[in-house]
C-alpha cells in the first residue's frame, strides 16, 4: 500500500494549529491504521467518520444551536450554509458541486461496502481494491483540509459560537509581551509555567475574546493609517505649468 501517511497528508498540515483538538487527530490516526493495516472496508468507515467530525466542528465553532445528530449529506448542507466556500460567488457554486458529489458518493459506497454498515456472510470479501479505496482517502482527505482550512481562516471571533486558544498566535504572543504569566517552583526540578494569554483564555474565556476584538480593532485601524500614509507618499506633486504660475 501507498505510504498512508502520505495519503494523509494536506489533513495533517491542516490540522496542525489544532492540536487539542484531539478528536479528529483520533479519526485521522484510524484512517492511517486501516490503510495500513490493508483494510478497504474499515478505510471506508473511517473515512466518512473523519470528514462527518469535520462538518460537525465546523458547525459547532459558529453556531451553539447546530443539530449535530443530523445524517451525513444534511450535516453538509448545514456548513454550505454556515461557511462560504468561496469568496467568488461563481466559484463557490462549483465548488458546492464537487463538495457535493464527494460527500454523497462516499456515504453511498461507505454504506455499501464498509466493514459497520451492516453484516455480511461468512464468506463474503469486499470487492473494493487497496488502490481504489486509497483514492476515496485523498478525495476525502483533501474536502476535509478545505474544509477546515476555510473555516479557520473566515471564522470571525465576534461571530462565533466556540473560539479556540491556538487560532491567534500573534494575540497570545502579544499579551504574553504585555504581562507576566503563572510561575510556580514545585521542586528543585519542576517548575510549572503557564503564559497569560493561556492562562486568561482557560479562565475566562469571554475575557479573552473582548481583549482579542480590541487587539484585531486595533490592528486594522493601524494598517488603515498606514495605507493612508502610502498613498499620500505615492501621489505625484503637481507642477505648474509654464503658462499658469498662478501669478
Amino acid at each position: 500500500m501507498s505510504d498512508e501517511i502520505a495519503l494523509l497528508h494536506s489533513s495533517s498540515a491542516a490540522l496542525a494549529s489544532s492540536a487539542d483538538a484531539m478528536h479528529l487527530i483520533e479519526q485521522k490516526e484510524r484512517i492511517q491504521q486501516a490503510l495500513a493495516n490493508e483494510d478497504p472496508s474499515l478505510v471506508l468507515d473511517t473515512s466518512k467518520a473523519f470528514l462527518e467530525s469535520i462538518f460537525k466542528t465546523v458547525l459547532r465553532d459558529r453556531d451553539k444551536d447546530a443539530d449535530l445528530s443530523a445524517d451525513f449529506t444534511p450535516l453538509f448542507r448545514a456548513v454550505r450554509q454556515e461557511l462560504p466556500l468561496s469568496e467568488n460567488e461563481d466559484v463557490a457554486g462549483y465548488i458546492q458541486k464537487i463538495a457535493g458529489s464527494i460527500v454523497h458518493n462516499v456515504g453511498e459506497m461507505r454504506n455499501r461496502y464498509g466493514a459497520a454498515s451492516h453484516g455480511d456472510d461468512g464468506y463474503h470479501e469486499c470487492p473494493v481494491q487497496v488502490n481504489e479505496v486509497e483514492l476515496v482517502v485523498q478525495v476525502v482527505v483533501g474536502l476535509a483540509a478545505f474544509v477546515f482550512r476555510r473555516h479557520k481562516e473566515s471564522n470571525d471571533p465576534e461571530l462565533a459560537s466556540r473560539i479556540h486558544y491556538n487560532d491567534y498566535p500573534e494575540f497570545n504572543d502579544f499579551l504574553d509581551t504585555q504581562y507576566g504569566g503563572f510561575e510556580l517552583e514545585l521542586s528543585d526540578k519542576h517548575h510549572l509555567s503557564i503564559p497569560v494569554s493561556e492562562l486568561l483564555f482557560r479562565t475566562d474565556v469571554s475575557a479573552y475574546r473582548e481583549m482579542l476584538l480590541q487587539y484585531r480593532s486595533s490592528e486594522e485601524e493601524d494598517r488603515a493609517q498606514d495605507e493612508g500614509v502610502m498613498n499620500f507618499r505615492c501621489v505625484e506633486p503637481v507642477v505648474p505649468s509654464e503658462g499658469n504660475t498662478g501669478t
